[in-house]
């Protein structure tokens, strides 16, 4: 066998040992330690894991469905032959065989993220939607990421094309080209399918977002609030954008149902990814994992002895990317991690209140039903986050040296 056959075939048994683990740890979940229990009752962290337990499995079983639908795909391109779609360039042929797939996949996964989406979060007391308004959220999804996937591809094909030898390089550059693209854009055209945003309106909580970013040396860009009660009980804020698109927003159950304080540490938090340019860095490390997919890439093409920009490779190339990004993902969240310990202290500097901060963590946890205390395998995996007990234990530690 080949290296680039051995590096693709084996990378799927990998990926489907690795999900295969994931089930079996998610069935057993870990017994809650005296430590946690000091931050939480016993019936919050049981429902919790029970909760967590479910999006765990579900998780593996749609993404081995996904690599198990590529490989028979592949296996039947490859083993049983091509069929080309007669007078289409080579360019449509791809955007066709790219959507095929799409739809393929979206199909035979439907009944799981139906299950994960609406009954699990209705199960659980969070979804505010009716079945109606939860299909067209994902048929909108589904539509914005099948032209996205499909524009990509096509992009990615023309850089196939037309540099031959050194399009594993070109390729990685136009992926960061894409990333900023897709960055500054999202806020303006793809968010506000899903959401309606307003504008945070003035008054102190306002002029005291602003006093925060003004002490990390931040001018803040757009202070919003996103009607997420329409979909969700759970609560969160984030940052979005780049340049003249980036803006900080709240969920307004958050803000409704949180105290003012408690959103302000949240906000300091969101300031300190900013002034710590977490999404330039998450943007150049994504060039650099780019880079290492292309070349990888072109070993698994040398292995099937296909033309790079041949559009039979389509469900190849996407089989070998979901793979990938599995076997990336440890990797990911470790450094998404430390971006969010980063970000931690950057709020208890801007705010100065780490008991407050360990308080708010914990509202966030119960209100949320957070996996409070994962297994190890599972922390490594899965979260791109510290567990909240590892985040009080911090907040606490800076707390006594206030």
């Amino acid at each position: 066998m080949s290296k680039g056959l051995f590096l693709l075939w084996g990378g799927v048994l990998a990926s489907l040992a690795l999900l295969a683990l994931l089930i079996l740890i998610s069935l057993s979940p870990p017994e809650i330690s005296s430590k946690t229990l000091t931050y939480f009752e016993r019936a919050q962290v049981e429902k919790g894991q029970t909760y967590a337990q479910v999006r765990y499995i579900s998780f593996a079983v749609g993404q081995a469905i996904t690599i198990l639908v590529l490989s028979a795909v592949v296996i039947l391109l490859f083993h049983r032959g091509w069929v080309p779609l007669a007078g289409a360039s080579p360019y449509l042929q791809v955007m066709i065989y790219s959507f095929l797939l799409f739809v393929l996949l979206a199909a035979v996964s439907l009944p799981l993220e139906f299950y994960r989406g609406f009954m699990l979060e209705h199960r659980f007391g969070f979804s505010t939607q009716g079945l109606g308004a939860w299909f067209v959220d994902y048929g909108k999804g589904f539509i914005v990421n099948t032209v996205l996937t499909v524009v990509m591809f096509a992009g990615l094909y023309l850089v196939l094309r037309t540099w031959p030898l050194h399009w594993p390089l070109v390729g990685a550059g136009a992926f960061v080209l894409f990333l900023a693209l897709q960055a500054w854009l999202w806020p303006l055209f793809i968010d506000p399918l899903f959401h309606k945003f307003e504008p945070l309106s003035p008054g102190p909580f306002k002029d005291r977002v602003v006093e925060l970013a003004a002490g990390a040396g931040i001018e803040v860009g757009d202070v919003l609030v996103m009607d997420a009660s329409r979909q969700t009980t759970k609560v969160n804020a984030y940052f979005t954008g780049v340049g003249q698109t980036k803006r900080i927003v709240f969920y307004d159950n958050l803000l409704r149902d949180f105290s003012q304080r408690e959103a302000e540490l949240v906000v300091a938090h969101e300031i300190g990814h900013w002034k710590h340019h977490h999404i330039t860095l998450g943007m150049l490390l994504g060039t650099g994992g780019a880079l290492l997919f292309f070349l990888l890439y072109r070993l698994v093409l040398a292995g099937y002895g296909a033309p790079a920009g041949h559009p039979a490779t389509v469900p190849l190339l996407l089989l070998f990317m979901t793979v990938f990004s599995l076997l990336l993902m440890p990797v990911q969240n470790t450094v998404s991690r430390a971006f969010e310990r980063q970000a931690d202290r950057t709020s208890i500097e801007l705010t100065g209140d780490a008991a407050g901060a360990a308080a708010m963590s914990a509202n966030l946890a119960t209100r949320n039903l957070a996996d409070v205390q994962p297994h190890p395998f599972i922390r490594g995996l899965f979260f791109t986050h510290p567990p909240t007990v590892e985040r009080i234990a911090a907040f606490e530690e800076l707390a006594g040296r206030e």
